[in-house]
Formats: C-alpha cells, structure tokens, sequence
C-alpha cells in the first residue's frame, strides 16, 4: 500500500530547480573544491621535502615533529577555513538569523537554505 501523503522523489523538486538553493549549493561546493585544492598542493609540496629530509641522513627528532606537524596543521587549518567560508556563504545569502543571530553550522546551510528558518529559534529566515 502507497501512502499517499508523501510525495514522490520525482515531484519533489531538485535543487538545479531553485535558483537560489543552486546558488547556495555553487557556492558551498566552490568553497569545498578551492580549500580541497589548496590542501592538496600543500601535501604535494611536502612529499618531496618528506624524500630530501629522509635521504639528507639528518636525523632528529625535532624534525619529525616539524614535519608531523605541518601535515596535521595543513589539515586542520583547511577544516577551519573550510568552516568560515561556508559560514561566510551562509551569510551572503541571508541564512543568519535576524532573531537570534544563530549562523547555520557548515554542513546545515543547504538545509537552512531549503527551510528557510533559523534551526535554533525556528524564525523565518527571509523575514
């Protein structure tokens, strides 16, 4: 038996349907593909000094940690960076709440954008 109340995957709309939710989205992937690029270069960068400071025969402790270090650095600050930038996003397009001033977390703002109300306080968010 079919419930009837709830629509089918085909009638509800996809996000290329709303402009607005495909310009939310844009931006949102643009932020994830430019910081996954950046990361990326950063970690191709360190591969090579990683093979000249294994083959120099310096060894030190201190080093490793350095180079330890750069690599979960990198990491980090990219999900940070990532993080305000979709904050960022979510404020370019209105998805802070007027109310309460509550900022959607990065991975809600697609669902902020849909909704169109604030997840803390549950005020209209275009108004």
């Amino acid at each position: 038996m079919r419930n009837n109340n709830r629509p089918d995957d085909d009638e509800e709309g996809d996000i290329s349907d709303d402009p607005f939710l495909s310009a939310v989205n844009t931006d949102l992937e643009s932020v994830n593909k430019r910081n996954d690029n950046k990361l990326l270069v950063i970690l191709l960068l360190l591969v090579p000094l990683a093979f000249l400071y294994e083959h120099s025969g310096i060894s030190s402790i201190w080093l490793n940690a350095v180079f330890i270090g750069l690599v979960v650095g990198s990491i980090v600050y990219t999900i940070f960076r990532v993080v305000r930038q979709k904050q960022k996003v979510a404020a370019k397009y209105g998805l802070v709440c007027h109310v309460c001033g509550y900022k959607p977390k990065a991975h809600m703002v697609l669902s902020a954008a849909m909704t169109q109300r604030c997840a803390k306080c549950g005020a209209n968010l275009n108004g």
